[in-house]
């Protein structure tokens, strides 16, 4: 039986097996988060493929990603402790929060990504 490959690029075809070989891809670059507060897991992480044959931009739910962390998803927005700077409803904002709210775990999941050791091209 075949393995179906954690992403296939809906652009060039290029397959990444595993979450790893997707992270570790040096021509992948985390480009922004769409945050979706009525499924937290449902919100999107937007890649950008910069080969020099592609260019695209990958979006992946971020229930993919949810491994990367142990943090439990906290109060629902709105609640959140004062001084909110709302990193969440900005899809580029790629930034850790200093706030504890329901979407610092994302936050962190992004810091992982942000982070995580390229392969050489």
């Amino acid at each position: 039986m075949k393995a179906i490959p954690f992403k296939i690029c809906t652009c060039c075809s290029k397959p990444w097996k595993t979450l790893d070989d997707f992270l570790s891809e040096p021509e992948l670059e985390l480009a922004g988060y769409q945050v979706n507060f009525e499924d937290l897991k449902g919100g999107l992480f937007y890649f950008s493929h910069l080969s020099k044959d592609c260019g695209t931009t990958l979006a992946i739910p971020v229930q993919k990603f949810t491994g990367l962390s142990n943090r439990t998803i906290l109060a629902p927005h709105g609640k959140c402790p004062g001084g909110c700077p709302e990193f969440c409803l900005r899809k580029e904002s790629l930034d850790p929060c200093p706030v504890e709210c329901e979407c610092v775990w994302v936050r962190e999941i992004m810091q992982v990504i942000l982070n995580w050791k390229k392969t050489a091209a």
